[in-house]
């Protein structure tokens, strides 16, 4: 749309339109019909685009059709350009979740449900599948909410997709009211919320008949199950008497405690700990033979 500088004899001055001026006998500039009906049309075309019916004794339907909802699209999803943003698009890219929806059974997400938060319903466990993480942009997320009573398996696209705390896994389990933002970063989807705490290194565990717990202030707890010596008297002194325990990991600092219970039929038996170092102990009772028993160390 511009001026109809390639019509001749308009009478354009300095490209613009001029009235005739009587006194110096200068005429007017002419405008062309044709050019008339096109900035006409080109109006309207706005007017019509935004549902309104012209009305030729309304002077405000242009102004009414630049603020109604239907002139301007909505930006697909990810786009990252310049064009104009409708709130539509804005809510749905920043602040609070797009939306939120539950699922009750195996499903495999996509990325139409990116930004939005997922409970994981129903009474059995099932697999979540995310989305290919080469399919979305960088700083996607999706939430996932466990209300389930039982574990859900939350998978990858592709192997070794998902990372909690530095790692590149297949899957990870999510227990019964844990939760989990899956975010697009580089080539994983990273793991933040309760969901990742279990694959910290500060809170690594064994968790067998003979294991071990860290917690995230440094203590660590150890249990195991072994035999008592008899006691010789000698605090360990002797050759073949005594036999050493060894925690199921080393304490980094120091094992401040060794609690020991009797495993038998004989309530009042006591167990001695003694030689307690980071890596082990030794054990001993007052009875005549070696005696069983569970024990739990704590140190840091």
């Amino acid at each position: 749309m511009d001026y109809p500088k390639s019509v001749p004899s308009v009478g354009l001055v300095n490209g613009q339109f001029v009235d005739e001026s009587p006194i110096a006998g200068s005429p007017g500039s002419l405008i062309p019909a044709s050019w008339g009906n096109a900035v006409t049309e080109e109006l309207l075309s706005v007017i019509r685009a935004a549902g309104l019916n012209p009305n030729e004794s309304m002077n405000d339907q242009l102004l009414a059709a630049l603020r109604g909802k239907e002139l301007f699209d909505t930006a697909v999803q990810f786009d990252s350009s310049k064009k104009v943003a409708t709130t539509e698009f804005v809510s749905r890219a920043l602040g609070s979740f797009a939306g939120s929806r539950g699922v009750t059974a195996a499903t495999e997400l996509t990325v139409a449900d990116i930004g939005w938060s997922i409970g994981l319903g129903g009474v059995t466990g099932y697999t979540v599948t995310l989305p290919e993480v080469g399919s979305v942009p960088a700083g996607a997320v999706i939430s996932l909410h466990n209300r389930n009573g039982a574990v859900i398996t939350v998978a990858g696209k592709s192997n070794g997709q998902i990372s909690p705390q530095r790692s590149s896994l297949n899957s990870i389990s999510m227990s019964a009211g844990e939760s989990a933002s899956f975010v697009k970063e580089g080539s994983y989807w990273v793991v933040y919320g309760t969901a990742a705490l279990k694959y910290s290194s500060a809170f690594s565990n064994l968790l067998a008949t003979s294991g071990y717990q860290r917690l995230p202030g440094g203590m660590i707890l150890q249990w195991g199950s072994a035999l008592a010596m008899p006691n010789d008297g000698n605090d360990g002194g002797s050759a073949g008497v005594d036999l050493y325990v060894t925690f199921p990991m080393a304490f980094s600092n120091a094992c401040f405690s060794v609690l020991g219970t009797h495993v038998g039929h004989k309530p009042s038996l006591s167990i001695i700990m003694r030689n307690i170092s980071k890596t082990r102990f030794t054990a001993e009772s007052p009875d005549m033979n070696p005696q069983a028993f569970n024990y739990i160390a704590v140190g840091c």
